[in-house]
């Protein structure tokens, strides 16, 4: 088509030039005088004949040439006028021509679909009447494109009601008086927007409140992405630790857990499963204890990309382990002992004979008691001891120290002390004792542990317990021992005198009572501890914390909890609508009050204990907190409450029975 046109100018260009030669041959045989002969007139005339007939032929190939560069435009124009339209009719964007009145001049099928009305209501018609005032979309009638193009949203008004977002785009004259707009719906990507901000913001708010950490980390790098407030409150750190290093969280790993963590934590960057307790260490030196369950977030190759899960305090519950296990201990031990009791009373009574009495009573002892030397002494005259029996249990690469067969108290004051005030006595460390090197058969001895043999009130003897070793008897030592010298002087009194049998007998009878007991006590622990135990796990897999939404002002329930139906005893349909005033749930109505005004203030409501009324009309201490949240643009309340920690049946009940044993000793 371009070659076409330069040929065509070449050819008119030519025209002109003879035309224009033509002219001045003419003026030249006008004005030149004549030749003698009257040829030159003639000559000129020849040639300004030739010239206009060279001229004309130029300008009929030149019309020639038009006519069909003429065709040729009419052929593009056409087919150009057919993909426009093409284009025009099919584009799924609306497309709007208005004047510069905001008329309608043309609009495609998209944008009779938009505006949802048929097309003679619409070309012909002015376009504000189907917009309403939106922001950043111009008057439709004298200031709709201000001569300029533009960008921006307009709200939609359809004949049924129906209210529209829509984007568009302007382009101003683009034709003199005439303009064009591009609009799109984003009706559907405005709701969407406004679901995820507000899923977002419930997350945020119950993320807040929540007692838990949650946490988000890079399974390559294990950087933290994400983490709720929380973690400031469980770990005392704050969220700014974490962004100016994203791996300082395993700063807090006890040392002796860091290894097994972070070994898991490198595990779980390819399965994608972290599931541990372990011990952390606050900047304070508290030691506390957590529970982390964690799961994958993969790509679309299934590659495992994120971890995301949560971190939970469970130090309260790992000290109601420990104590449940020391007490548990306690009781095994205290079944034990009451067992070792019961054979050695047993044993001891079996025959009265005096050496097996005393190498019943040695055997018994140093099952309870580990040391290196057990003697019994018993008394001669108020001053005098004598060596009755003993057991020693040194290695055998050392020599047995000798020891006397008598001792005069008098010459002791140790011995002296437990003979006069008849009480024991516990030295961890004889090394502090000035006297102690000048002790008769004990000055080796870096610990030593004396018990009196009392039976009706009179002295027997002494039980003597030595080691070489410093501070080798505890308290529990000495209490043992003193449990156990009471059948073992009553056994010594009745080998001396069988007239006291009768009195032995009740003292056997009185351990019998002791050991059901403590059995008892023993399989009440254990029933205890295995109803715990599944309470927990239940309750766990429950979630159990109660959350309630109600508005600010009225008070009215506007969500609630399966966990807070069953904290309060209410049904979620009796609360909806109704408001906390109607039910009576706070105990002190101005409690409420006061706790919104201080949320108002910019302070934070957490774990405030505060007494709530349940549908029964029963009143419950609760840890309560609160946050303020917008819901549906009205101003609501998002509270979570929980019960107050305290200590279990069985804890009370093994409590109660190692005092009781304890004073049975």
């Amino acid at each position: 088509m371009i070659l076409f046109s330069s040929v065509r100018d070449r050819w008119a260009r030519a025209g002109w030039i003879v035309i224009t030669l033509a002219i001045l041959a003419f003026c030249a045989a006008g004005f030149l005088p004549r030749a003698d002969n009257g040829r030159s007139p003639s000559v000129l005339l020849a040639l300004v004949l030739g010239a206009l007939s060279a001229a004309i032929a130029l300008h009929v190939r030149f019309l020639l040439l038009a006519r069909r560069a003429h065709g040729e435009t009419a052929r593009v124009l056409d087919a150009t006028e057919r993909e426009f339209q093409s284009i025009f009719d099919n584009t799924l964007d609306a497309i709007v021509i208005l004047d510069d009145r905001g008329i309608c001049r043309e609009a495609n099928p998209a944008a009779l679909d938009l505006f949802g009305i048929e097309r003679e209501k619409f070309v012909g018609h002015r376009m504000g009447r189907f917009c309403l005032v939106a922001s950043g979309f111009p008057n439709p009638a004298a200031q709709f494109f201000g001569r300029n193009s533009g960008h921006g949203e307009i709200e939609l008004l359809r004949p049924n009601g129906e209210i529209l977002v829509a984007e568009y785009t302007v382009k101003a004259n683009y034709l003199p008086a005439r303009h064009v707009a591009v609009l799109r719906d984003i009706s559907r990507r405005r709701e969407v927007e406004r679901a995820l901000r507000e899923s977002d913001e419930r997350y945020r708010q119950i993320a807040a409140n929540i007692q838990e950490i949650f946490w988000m980390i890079d399974a390559d790098s294990k950087h933290v992405i994400s983490v709720n407030e929380a973690f400031e409150t469980i770990t005392g750190r704050s969220l700014d630790t974490l962004r100016d290093n994203p791996t300082s969280y395993q700063e807090l790993f006890h040392p002796e857990d860091r290894i097994r963590v972070l070994t898991r934590l490198e595990e779980a960057g390819e399965s994608g499963q972290i599931n541990e307790e372990f011990r952390i260490i606050r900047p304070d030196r508290a030691v506390r204890w957590v529970l982390v369950h964690g799961f994958p977030v993969r790509d679309a190759a299934g590659v495992v990309r994120r971890l995301v899960g949560t971190a939970q305090d469970i130090t309260a519950r790992k000290s109601a382990e420990e104590q449940m296990a020391r007490n548990l201990d306690l009781a095994e031990s205290a079944r034990a002992e009451a067992d070792a009791f019961r054979k050695t009373t047993l044993a001891l009574t079996q025959n009265l004979s005096m050496d097996n009495v005393l190498d019943t009573l040695l055997q018994s002892l140093l099952k309870l008691i580990p040391c290196q030397s057990a003697r019994v002494l018993l008394l001669e005259t108020p001053t005098r001891l004598f060596l009755a029996r003993e057991v020693q249990q040194y290695e055998s690469t050392r020599r047995t120290p000798k020891c006397p067969s008598t001792w005069d108290a008098a010459e002791s004051r140790f011995l002296m002390q437990a003979l006069n005030s008849k009480s024991s006595l516990l030295l961890a460390d004889t090394s502090q004792e000035s006297d102690w090197a000048r002790f008769k058969g004990n000055s080796h001895f870096g610990s030593w542990l004396c018990v009196p043999l009392v039976a009706s009130q009179n002295m027997l003897g002494l039980l003597s317990f030595g080691d070489t070793g410093t501070r080798a008897f505890s308290q529990e030592h000495l209490r043992l021992a003193k449990s156990l010298a009471i059948p073992a002087a009553v056994a010594i009194q009745n080998a001396r005198l069988y007239e006291r049998a009768e009195i032995y007998g009740a003292e056997l009878e009185q351990r019998l009572v002791d050991l059901q007991q403590t059995q008892q006590a023993l399989r009440q622990a254990e029933t205890g501890r295995a109803l715990s135990e599944d309470k927990f796990t239940k309750v766990f897999r429950s979630s159990p914390v109660a959350f309630s939404i109600t508005t600010v002002e009225a008070g009215q329930f506007i969500d609630l909890n399966e966990a807070f139906e069953r904290r309060y005893g209410y049904s979620r349909a009796e609360l909806l609508g109704r408001t906390v005033f109607d039910i009576r749930i706070w105990d002190d109505p101005g409690e409420r009050a006061r706790m919104l005004k201080e949320i108002r203030q910019g302070s934070r409501v957490r774990n405030r204990i505060t007494r709530f009324r349940r549908n029964s009309g029963e009143t419950v201490d609760t840890f309560y907190s609160a946050d303020l949240i917008e819901l549906d643009g009205q101003e609501c309340l998002l509270a979570v409450s929980e019960d107050l920690p305290e200590r279990t049946e069985l804890q009370l009940l093994l409590a109660r029975d190692a005092d009781l044993t304890i004073d049975s000793s």
